[in-house]
C-alpha cells in the first residue's frame, strides 16, 4: 500500500443570490501518512472501531471498507437488519451478508453484529416474539463463528428503536444471549446498546437478566456539544431530563453536571451493585459538525474524538469506542443527523478522518502505561511500544494554554499535531535538557526513548 495523500474541504460557502463569477472561500489540508503497518491485520484487542452503516448490498462496499482500512479501523459495527435477513417465517437470506463478513475480514476489519429491527410478522416485545429473535440470533451466530463472534442485542432500546418495555427487553436479552452462548461458547454477547448513560433504566433490565447471558454492557454517551471533561452535560439536560424523562426528574439530575468518565463511573457501580462486572464499550459517540445550537466547527470535531478515545483507553474502564459514522448521512450542513461523520457524505474526508488516521498509527498496539495528569485542566497520558522501546505522551489542556515540562532524551523528542504534523527538538544539554511545551485544547503527540515523564505547569511564566 502507498502512503496516503488526504485532502480535506473544509468549507465550501455559496449564497445562491451571489454571482457565479464571485469567489468561494476553501481551505485544504494535505497529508501524507504512511501506510500502517497492521492494515490486515485481526486486532482483536484493537479499541479503535466505527459504525459503518452500510447497507451490505451496495455497489461501493469495497470503497468504504478500504477508506476504514485507511484510517487504521479494526473493528466495524454493522447491522444485520432481521426483517432483510428473515423475509418470510423461518426464512434466512444470509447472502448479502456474507459478502460483507468476507471482504471485511480481507481488510483486517472484525465485525460487532448488531441484531435489530423486526419483520412484520415478528413482535420481538412479546414472548413469542423474543423466542422468534433467539432463533434468529442463533442462525446468526451459527453460521458465522469464527468470523464474527460478537453479537448486540437490538440498538438503543431504552428510546424510539425499542417499543416495549425495559422487561420486554430483559426477556429478549435473556433468550438471545443463552441462544448464542449455547450454539458458540466464544460468541460474546454485547447487552444494552443505550442511548445516554441511562443507569436508571440499565438497572431495570439487569436486574432481571442472569449475569451468564451476556458478557459486555455497551452505552452511547452522546454529549454535543459538551467536551468529554466538561463536568456539564448540555445534551444529558435537554434530551434525557426534559424530553424522555419530563417532569421526572429535575435539572438537576446527578448525571447533568458530570464529565464522560464520571457517567461511566456510575455505570460501573450499577454493574457492581449487581454483583455482574463487566466490560464496558462505547458503541456510539460522535459530535455532529452541524451549524446549530448542538453542532461544533470540523476542526474542535476532529480535538474531541481523539480527547474522547484517549481518555477512554486511560480510565481503564471502557474497552472500545466506535465512533458514529465513517461519512455524513446527508448533505444538509444545518441538519444533526446528517452532520455525524469522519468525512462527507461522498466520502470526501473531513479534518476528524485525518484525525483518526493519525490517532491509530501512533497508538495501535502501544499499551498504556499510566497517566501523568488527568485533570481537571491538563490530561498527559502515556503509551508504551515494549518491541521499540518508545514512549508515547498525548497531551491537552481544557484552557487555551497550558505547559507541561519534559526531559529531551538523547536522541531527540518528536512532537505531532494530531494531523501528524512534525516537529522535532534534539537534545542539547542547555535549551532543551528540560524543556517546555506549550498545550492547548488540541491534542500533542509526544513521541521518544522510553522513559519519557512530563510535569504540569499550567499557567505561562518562568
Amino acid at each position: 500500500m502507498t502512503s496516503l495523500r488526504w485532502t480535506v474541504l473544509a468549507g465550501v460557502i455559496t449564497v445562491s443570490a451571489l454571482r457565479a463569477a464571485e469567489p468561494r472561500a476553501e481551505s485544504r489540508l494535505w497529508m501524507d501518512l504512511p501506510p500502517s503497518p497492521l492494515a490486515t491485520a485481526l486486532l482483536t484487542n484493537s479499541p479503535f472501531g466505527i459504525n459503518t452503516a452500510l447497507d451490505p448490498a451496495q455497489p461501493d462496499l469495497d470503497k468504504h471498507l478500504e477508506a476504514m482500512q485507511e484510517l487504521g479501523v479494526k473493528w466495524g459495527r454493522q447491522d444485520f437488519v432481521w426483517r432483510q435477513i428473515e423475509r418470510s417465517p423461518g426464512q434466512y437470506d444470509w447472502t448479502a451478508h456474507d459478502r460483507l463478513v468476507d471482504r471485511a475480514l480481507e481488510r483486517g476489519i472484525q465485525l460487532l453484529g448488531c441484531l435489530a429491527y423486526a419483520p412484520s410478522f415478528h413482535n420481538p416485545a412479546t414472548p413469542a416474539g423474543a423466542d422468534a429473535y433467539a432463533r434468529f440470533a442463533e442462525a446468526a451466530a451459527r453460521r458465522y463463528a469464527g468470523r464474527v463472534d460478537y453479537w448486540q442485542i437490538w440498538n438503543e432500546p431504552n428510546g424510539g428503536f425499542w417499543k416495549g418495555s425495559p422487561e420486554d427487553y430483559a426477556r429478549l436479552l435473556t433468550a438471545a444471549g443463552r441462544a448464542i452462548h449455547l450454539i458458540n461458547r466464544d460468541a460474546r454477547v454485547v447487552a444494552l446498546n443505550m442511548a445516554f448513560c441511562d443507569v436508571l433504566w440499565a438497572g431495570r433490565v439487569l436486574k432481571q437478566v442472569p449475569a451468564s447471558a451476556y458478557d459486555i454492557v455497551a452505552f452511547h454517551p452522546y454529549r454535543p456539544p459538551s467536551a468529554p471533561e466538561e463536568p456539564f452535560d448540555w445534551w444529558m439536560l435537554d434530551q434525557y431530563v426534559k424530553v424522555w424523562h419530563a417532569g421526572e426528574l429535575p435539572t438537576n439530575y446527578a448525571q447533568v453536571t458530570m464529565t464522560f468518565l464520571e457517567q461511566t463511573a456510575e455505570l460501573t457501580r450499577l454493574l457492581e451493585r449487581l454483583g455482574a462486572p463487566k466490560p464496558l464499550w462505547v458503541t456510539e459517540i460522535c459530535w455532529n459538525s452541524h451549524l446549530h445550537p448542538y453542532g461544533v466547527s470540523e476542526l474542535r470535531q476532529a480535538d474531541l474524538l481523539v480527547r474522547l478515545y484517549v481518555l477512554a483507553l486511560a480510565s481503564r474502564q471502557i474497552e472500545k469506542v466506535f465512533w458514529w459514522t465513517l461519512r455524513d448521512q446527508g448533505v444538509r450542513q444545518y441538519d444533526q443527523a446528517d452532520m455525524v461523520g469522519l468525512a462527507r457524505f461522498d466520502l470526501s474526508p473531513k479534518y476528524a478522518y485525518a484525525a483518526y488516521g493519525w490517532m491509530t498509527r501512533l497508538l495501535e498496539g502501544k499499551r498504556w502505561v499510566r497517566n501523568d495528569a488527568f485533570g481537571p485542566k491538563v490530561f498527559i497520558v502515556v503509551f508504551n511500544d515494549p518491541e521499540k522501546k518508545q514512549d508515547t505522551l498525548v497531551a491537552w489542556a481544557t484552557q487555551p494554554v497550558a505547559y507541561l515540562r519534559i526531559q529531551t532524551p538523547e536522541s531527540g523528542l518528536a512532537c505531532y499535531d494530531v494531523f501528524g504534523t512534525r516537529r522535532l527538538v534534539e537534545h542539547d544539554p542547555v535549551r532543551t535538557g528540560t524543556f517546555s511545551v506549550p498545550i492547548g485544547e488540541s491534542p500533542i503527540y509526544l513521541v521518544g526513548a522510553q522513559g519519557l515523564r512530563a510535569t504540569v505547569r499550567e499557567l505561562p511564566g518562568w
